[in-house]
C-alpha cells in the first residue's frame, strides 16, 4: 500500500482481500456469465460441485458482485488489507456488538446521528445504510435514493451479519471460504502477480502526482467507462479534494468498479480489456435474443408451438398472415435459437426450444442483477 500525507488531494494504491473476493466468489459461483469471462479467469470456476451448492446457499439470490465481504471488511476496519488471513481473522472474530461499536465511531465523524433500530441487527443495518448514503449525498450524487439500492444493501448486510462471530453461518461459511481461497484462489492470485505489478507501475506513471504532494489527482488517463469520469459529481469531488482517492489494485481487470464512502472512493482503473469485450459481445447476443421476442406475432408463434410442432401454413391460417411473412418470423426465432425447424418433404415444421427460452429469461435476470425484494 502506498501511504499518503494529510493532504486533501492525497491518493493511495490499495489492495483489498475482501473486495477482491467478492468479485472472485461471484465469478467462481457462476453468477458472472461464463461467456463473458476470459481464459485466465475461468480457473476460478474449477471447484467441486458441492462447493457450488454451498455458494447457492449464501449468494443464490444475489447478483454478480455482491458486497458482503466488502461490508464485513469495512466494519472490521480491514477494507484496505491485502492479506486474506489477516482480513478474514479480523472479520470472523467480530461480533454484532463490536461491529456496531465500530460503526458508531465512524458515524460520529460525519453529520449523521446514530439511530437505534427495532433490533440490534436492524440498528447496524440502518446505520450502515445511512453512512453509505451520506457518502453519495455529500457529493450530491443522487444514486442511492432508489429503493432497490437500499434493498440490495439490506440483503448483503444480512448475510454479512450471518458470518460474524455468533452468526448462523459463521462456522460453515468460513470453512467453505477457506476451501475456496486455499484450494483455488490463492494459486490463481499468484498467477496474476505480474499483471498486478504492471498495473501498479502504469498507475504510478500516469497519475502525474506523488501521494500527498498537494496537487490534484490526474484522472484524464482513465478509460471513459471509469466512474471518476462517468459521474461528474465524483470527478468534481476528487478535483476539489472532497474525495480522497484510493486506487483499487485488483486482479480481474475491472474498468468501471468503485466503492464510495464518506470522504473517500476506492476506484478500479484498468483499461477495458478482453473481459469487457467478451461482456459486450455477450450483451449483444443476449439483446438479439430478447429482440426476437419483441414482436407480438413471434410471441404468439412461440405459444402456438409450445406443445405440438406446426408448419408455416398452419400458423399462417391461424394468424391470418401470408406464409412468407410467417416464414420470416420463424427465421428470426430460429436464428435466435428459440425454436427448432426441420424439413418434411416440401414443408417446414417448427417447435419451441424450451431450454433456450428458459435460459434467456434466466440470463436476463442475472444480467440485470436485480436486487432482491425487501425482506421483512
Amino acid at each position: 500500500m502506498t501511504e499518503t500525507g494529510n493532504n486533501k488531494f492525497g491518493w493511495q494504491i490499495v489492495r483489498s482481500a475482501t473486495m477482491d473476493l467478492d468479485v472472485g466468489l461471484a465469478m467462481a459461483g457462476g453468477s458472472f456469465p461464463r461467456a463473458g469471462m476470459t481464459s485466465d479467469i475461468l480457473p476460478l470456476q474449477e471447484n467441486p460441485e458441492n462447493w457450488k451448492v454451498e455458494w447457492q446457499v449464501y449468494f443464490g439470490n444475489m447478483g454478480w458482485f455482491s458486497s458482503v465481504l466488502e461490508y464485513a471488511g469495512f466494519l472490521a476496519g480491514v477494507l484496505d488489507e491485502p492479506d486474506y488471513s489477516k482480513a478474514s481473522m479480523a472479520i470472523r472474530r467480530m461480533t454484532l456488538e463490536s461491529a456496531t461499536s465500530n460503526l458508531r465511531e465512524l458515524i460520529s465523524t460525519i453529520d449523521v446521528d446514530f439511530q437505534p433500530g427495532s433490533t440490534p441487527e436492524d440498528t447496524l443495518i440502518q446505520n450502515c445504510i445511512a453512512y453509505r448514503k451520506f457518502g453519495f449525498e455529500s457529493i450530491r450524487l443522487v444514486h442511492p435514493r432508489d429503493q432497490l439500492f437500499e434493498n440490495r444493501m439490506v440483503r448483503e448486510l444480512q448475510l454479512c451479519l450471518d458470518v460474524l462471530q455468533g452468526g448462523r453461518h459463521h462456522d460453515l461459511f468460513w470453512h467453505w471460504l477457506d476451501r475456496f481461497y486455499y484450494g483455488v484462489y490463492e494459486k490463481w492470485l499468484e498467477s496474476r502477480l505480474p499483471y498486478l505489478a504492471g498495473q501498479e507501475q502504469k498507475l504510478i506513471t500516469m497519475v502525474g502526482a506523488s501521494p500527498g504532494d498537494g496537487k490534484p489527482v490526474n484522472l484524464l488517463w482513465l478509460p471513459d467507462v471509469n466512474p471518476a469520469l462517468r459521474y461528474p459529481e465524483i470527478k468534481k469531488a476528487i478535483d476539489t479534494g472532497n474525495l480522497h482517492v484510493k486506487f483499487w489494485l485488483e486482479p480481474f481487470g475491472l474498468a468501471d468498479s468503485f466503492t464510495l464512502l464518506p470522504g473517500q472512493i476506492l476506484l478500479s482503473f484498468a483499461e477495458p480489456g478482453q473481459i469487457y469485450e467478451n461482456f459486450q459481445t455477450y450483451t449483444k447476443n443476449l439483446a438479439g435474443q430478447a429482440q426476437a421476442l419483441a414482436d407480438p406475432t413471434r410471441l404468439i408463434i412461440l405459444r402456438l408451438i409450445r406443445v405440438l410442432s406446426m408448419t408455416n401454413t398452419d400458423m399462417a391460417a391461424y394468424l391470418g398472415l401470408s406464409r412468407p411473412t410467417v416464414s420470416i418470423h420463424a427465421r428470426i426465432l430460429r436464428e435466435a435459437g428459440l425454436i427448432h425447424s426441420w424439413e418434411e418433404g416440401r414443408i417446414t415444421r417448427h417447435e419451441i426450444n424450451p431450454e433456450a427460452v428458459r435460459k434467456l429469461f434466466s440470463e436476463l435476470e442475472s444480467f440485470l442483477d436485480l436486487p432482491p425484494e425487501k425482506q421483512e
